[in-house]
């Protein structure tokens, strides 16, 4: 990657490794398998049908949180899961006929989808394990009064109608979680729900487990997959997303100006409000692949604040250390950039999208996606 010729790049543009992508799946793969976890990518992170070629091979199916993430997620021809915390009657038909899986929020949603689903859908309902691995509220679907599935105490009030016509349980509780985390969250959901188990045939476990990092071992959570996987029988899906994409997307963007307050401020040709959002929502710092930061901050003679081009204030990327001074033409590369990147840009000051653009050893530099002002217009006009 580093040895890319980025200044030949038109920017803003979002990079995807494809061969690093394939190598993340293909890596995860290999653990799910050797414990019988079937794997799904949720779609919210990373709704890009032109990479589906890369990922087929590993994973069964898709995972969506909305009819248009499914209706994209279709084009994989796998398994299609959906969850939201409540479908629309207009939309039934639609769901029905794209999604194989569709997992209720609430048993009152069962009403939307009984006189016109098929032999070809099955219905999952969502569980709160009311187990709390995730600090911060804001990401936490067992928060304090959250609106996101049935806690144990709720299930014996469901009409037996209803649950005849539930084949499946959904709980989804982490983000960015250790493997020793996701077992207290099957534990859980064992201790609290597995009265239930002998009357459906499938488990979605959720997303938001750290599955690539070096200290996630999947042999802590073997003793209670064995349980719901040999006790009860039932198949068990996971649907992780940020961490198999998170390293293999990256921000081309070009420095279009050098201010000076105090401290250098190089303003760049995107924003992070607008193309990076997931980091202003959360307050941390993006790697730099491009050019080379110093390692010494304190004897370094080029320290800048990196700066988006939005009349927000707080569009601010950090401040970056380099071994070269920084001049306008410059190319600046963002690493971590794969997930909740262009799932969440926005036109905010009309400033214009990222082109997208894949990279492999084979095929070399691809522009696959490009935008202009027709569809900022098409939008707003």
């Amino acid at each position: 990657m580093t040895n890319l010729d980025f200044a030949s790049i038109k920017t803003p543009c979002y990079l995807i490794d494809t061969d690093r992508l394939s190598q993340n799946f293909q890596q995860v793969k290999a653990h799910t398998d050797k414990v019988n976890l079937f794997l799904l990518m949720a779609m919210k992170g990373f709704p890009l049908v032109k990479a589906f070629p890369y990922i087929s091979p590993f994973i069964c199916g898709t995972s969506a949180s909305g009819l248009f993430e499914a209706k994209l997620g279709s084009h994989l021809r796998k398994e299609n899961h959906i969850h939201t915390p409540a479908y629309k009657v207009e939309d039934a038909q639609e769901i029905l006929s794209v999604c194989d899986h569709i997992v209720l929020n609430s048993p009152g949603q069962a009403e939307i989808f009984s006189q016109l689903a098929t032999s070809k859908n099955e219905f999952g309902l969502r569980l709160n394990p009311e187990i709390s691995a995730v600090k911060e509220d804001v990401y936490n679907p067992c928060a304090p009064f959250s609106r996101f599935g049935v806690k144990k105490t709720d299930m014996d009030e469901i009409d037996p109608k209803i649950m005849n016509k539930i084949s499946g349980f959904h709980v989804h509780a982490l983000c960015g979680s250790s493997a020793k985390d996701f077992n207290s969250l099957l534990s859980a959901t064992i201790d609290k729900f597995s009265s239930y188990f002998h009357d459906i045939s499938w488990i979605n476990l959720g997303g938001g487990q750290a599955l690539t990092e070096d200290d996630f071992d999947f042999s802590v959570f073997q003793k209670n997959l064995d349980i719901l996987q040999n006790k009860y029988h039932l198949k068990t899906y996971i649907e992780p997303c940020e961490y198999l994409v998170m390293d293999a997307g990256f921000l081309i963007t070009t420095v279009l100006d050098i201010v000076h307050n105090k401290k250098d401020i190089a303003i760049l040709d995107t924003s992070i409000s607008c193309h990076a959002l997931d980091v202003l929502k959360n307050y941390y710092k993006l790697p730099l692949v491009f050019p080379q930061t110093s390692e010494n901050h304190h004897s370094s003679k080029h320290s800048y604040i990196l700066a988006g081009n939005s009349c927000l204030a707080g569009d601010i990327f950090g401040t970056y250390e380099f071994e070269e001074a920084l001049k306008p033409g410059d190319k600046i590369v963002f690493g971590d950039m794969g997930s909740y990147s262009f799932a969440q840009q926005n036109y905010f000051n009309g400033i214009n999208f990222p082109s997208i653009a894949f990279y492999s050893k084979t095929d070399g530099l691809r522009q696959i996606k490009n935008y202009t002002y027709k569809n900022y217009e098409e939008i707003y006009d």
